[in-house]
C-alpha cells in the first residue's frame, strides 16, 4: 500500500509540475544563504536543498557569507534574478546596502522562506523584523512586539513582559493545523506528530499582517511555555510574501514528511502566491510519524520504495539465533527486540534474500549500552566451521548468522571520548573478517558524532555490485568495495549482553526497500 500511495503523489507532483504535459517542468528559482549560524548550517543547507531540488519545482542557488568574524563589507547577494530567498543564516550584521536591497527586493514582490534560526539575528533591523512577523533571542523583549499564541480557539497578542525566545528540551509533539483552509495547508491533517526537535516559545515581534498557520503546545514538563506557540505562520511585507518555519533545529526532523512538504508547498507559494504541490497520503498522522530520505528520490527507472515491514506483524520475517523477543507495537508502528540474559546475538531476518539494493529505517537505542545492527546479503552456515576473526581463530556452530552488518551503537561524547561508542554506521563483516570499515575511517570523529542517542536515527544502505555504502541522518559513513558476497538476507540483530544487564530495546520502524538490478555504482 505504501509503495502505491507514493506513487499517487508522485503522479500528483508531475502533474502539478507540467511534466505529464511533456517539456521541462516550470522551475522556481531559489536563493539558498547560509555561512553563519549556531546550528549545524553545512548539513541542513544541503538537506534543504535536496528537497527542494528534487521535488522537481525548484533550482537552488546556495551563497555563503564570510564565516563569523570574517569581513561582511563585500557580502552582496544579488537578490533580483530569484523568485524566492531561503534563509539558513544567523549571523552578524549584513552591511547596509544589502539590507536595503534585501528590502525592495521582497517589498517589490520577491518571496522569502525563513528556517528556524534565520528569526534569531538582526533584532535592530526595523524591516527584518516586520518580515519575520516573530522573532527570539538576541536581546528581544516587550519592546520589539507581542507575543502570539493561540487560546480558547483563537490568535491572541500577548502584550505580557518578558524576553523573547526560548525553548525546553528536544521532544517529538503534535502540531495542530490553525488554518487549514490556507493554500499552503489545504489538504494537511488537522493534527499531526513531528519528530524530535526543538519547539520555540516565547517568540516576540511586530506581528504585522502576520497569520499563524499551525502550532503546537509548549508543554512545561519539556521545559516550555505552556502555551500553544506558533510553529508555521505567513506575512505579508508590501508585495511580497513571506513563509516562516521554526521547525527544524537539527537534520533529524529534516527527514519528517510534515517538515518537507510544508517547506515545499510554503516556498512555492512565497514565490508565487500558489500551491501546486500536493499532500502525500502517507503524510504523518497524530500518532505516526513519516519519513523520507531527503537525498533519495522516491521513484527512479520506474522502481519504488517497498515496505519489509508492515507495523502490524512479523509476516515476511523469521527469527534465526538467539532467544531475544520481537514484537510489534502496532499503536505506533514500532518493532521492538529485547535483550534475553544469556542468549547470543539474535535475528530477525527477512524470507527473501536481496542483491543490489537500497534500504531505508530508523532506530532508536533504549540503552547506549546496548550494541545491534542490521544484517544484509547474509546468510547462516550450514555447517559447524572454523574460522579466524580479527586475528583470532574461532568455531562457529551450524546455523549460525555470518555476513555485512552495519552497526548501531551509541555516538561517542565528543567531549570525553571513549572508544566503546562511536561506530554506528561503520560496516563490520559478522562471524567472518570482522571490520569491513578501515580503522583510519572509524576513528574520523565527525562520523563517531553522527548517531543521536537516545532518539531516532535515520539509516540508509546501498549496495550495488561490489560497492557498500551507508549513511546515518543524511551523512555518509561508510563506502566502500567487498566482492565476497553478493546476496542475502536481510536481519535486525539484537546483540548479546552480560549477565545480570538489561533487559535493554532496539526499536526499528518505516523499513524499506528499493531493490536495484541492473544499476550501476554512480
Amino acid at each position: 500500500m505504501l509503495q502505491k500511495l507514493w506513487i499517487l503523489w508522485i503522479g500528483g507532483m508531475l502533474a502539478a509540475t507540467g511534466v505529464l504535459a511533456g517539456g521541462e517542468p516550470p522551475k522556481i528559482s531559489v536563493l539558498l544563504l547560509d555561512g553563519q549560524n549556531n546550528h549545524q548550517w553545512a548539513v541542513t543547507t544541503s538537506i534543504l536543498e535536496a528537497i527542494l531540488e528534487r521535488s522537481g519545482r525548484f533550482q537552488v542557488d546556495v551563497v555563503t557569507s564570510p564565516p563569523a568574524g570574517g569581513d561582511m563589507s563585500e557580502f552582496r547577494p544579488e537578490f533580483a534574478p530569484y523568485d524566492v530567498v531561503l534563509s539558513n543564516y544567523n549571523g552578524v550584521s549584513w552591511p547596509e546596502e544589502t539590507n536595503r536591497e534585501f528590502e525592495e527586493f521582497v517589498r517589490t514582490g520577491g518571496g522569502f522562506v525563513v528556517f528556524h534560526a534565520a528569526d534569531n539575528p538582526f533584532p535592530d533591523w526595523v524591516e527584518y523584523n516586520e518580515m519575520i512577523g516573530l522573532g527570539g533571542w538576541e536581546g528581544r523583549d516587550e519592546k520589539h512586539g507581542p507575543y502570539v499564541r493561540w487560546r480558547d480557539g483563537k490568535i491572541v497578542r500577548d502584550e505580557t513582559q518578558g524576553r523573547g525566545g526560548s525553548h525546553g528540551r528536544r521532544h517529538e509533539y503534535v502540531i495542530d493545523n490553525r488554518s487549514p483552509q490556507h493554500a499552503i495547508m489545504k489538504g494537511i491533517p488537522l493534527r499531526w506528530r513531528h519528530s524530535t526537535d526543538e519547539l520555540y516559545d516565547r517568540m516576540r515581534g511586530p506581528a504585522k499582517n502576520l497569520e499563524v498557520l499551525a502550532t503546537a503546545y509548549s508543554d512545561p514538563e519539556t521545559g516550555g511555555s505552556g502555551e500553544n506557540e506558533p510553529v508555521l505562520l505567513t506575512v505579508r511585507y508590501g508585495e511580497g510574501r513571506v513563509f516562516h518555519t521554526m521547525l527544524g533545529d537539527n537534520m533529524r526532523p529534516l527527514f519528517d514528511v510534515g517538515f518537507q512538504v510544508t517547506l515545499l508547498r510554503g516556498t512555492e507559494w512565497a514565490a508565487t502566491g500558489q500551491v501546486t504541490i500536493p499532500v502525500p497520503p502517507s503524510f504523518s498522522g497524530e500518532d505516526r510519524i513519516r519519513t523520507q530520505d531527503p537525498y533519495t528520490p522516491y521513484w527512479k527507472d520506474g522502481l519504488d520504495w517497498v515496505p519489509l515491514f508492515n507495523g502490524k506483524d512479523l509476516t515476511g520475517w523469521n527469527q534465526v539465533n538467539g532467544t531475544a523477543t520481537y514484537e510489534v507495537v502496532v499503536e505506533s508502528g514500532v518493532l521492538v527486540g529485547t535483550t534475553a540474559e544469556g542468549s547470543p546475538n539474535s535475528f530477525l531476518a527477512t524470507e527473501v534474500e536481496y542483491g543490489d539494493f537500497e534500504l531505508r529505517f530508523e532506530v532508536l537505542l533504549d540503552n547506549p549500552e546496548l550494541n545491534s545492527g542490521v544484517q544484509f546479503r547474509s546468510h547462516q552456515y550450514a555447517e559447524t566451521t572454523e574460522l579466524e576473526i580479527g586475528g583470532v581463530a574461532s568455531t562457529v556452530p551450524e546455523g549460525r548468522v555470518f555476513g555485512y552488518q552495519v552497526e548501531i551503537e551509541a555516538a561517542q561524547d565528543p567531549e570525553n571520548p571513549d572508544p566503546k561508542y562511536g561506530d554506528a554506521g561503520f560496516i563490520y563483516d559478522e562471524a567472518r573478517r570482522g571490520w569491513l570499515s578501515s580503522e583510519a575511517d572509524r576513528m574520523d570523529a565527525g562520523k563517531r558524532t553522527l548517531f543521536l542517542n537516545g532518539e531516532w536515527n535515520q539509516y540508509h544502505i546501498r549496495c550495488v555490485g561490489d560497492r557498500l555504502q551507508t549513511w546515518i541522518n543524511g551523512v555518509l559513513v561508510a563506502d566502500l568495495r567487498d566482492n565476497m558476497t553478493s546476496r542475502g538476507r536481510i536481519m535486525l540483530q539484537v546483540h548479546s549482553i552480560p549477565e545480570g544487564q538489561g533487559p535493554w530495546s532496539v526499536r526499528w520502524r518505516n523499513i524499506l526497500i528499493r531493490e536495484l538490478e541492473g544499476e550501476n555504482d554512480r
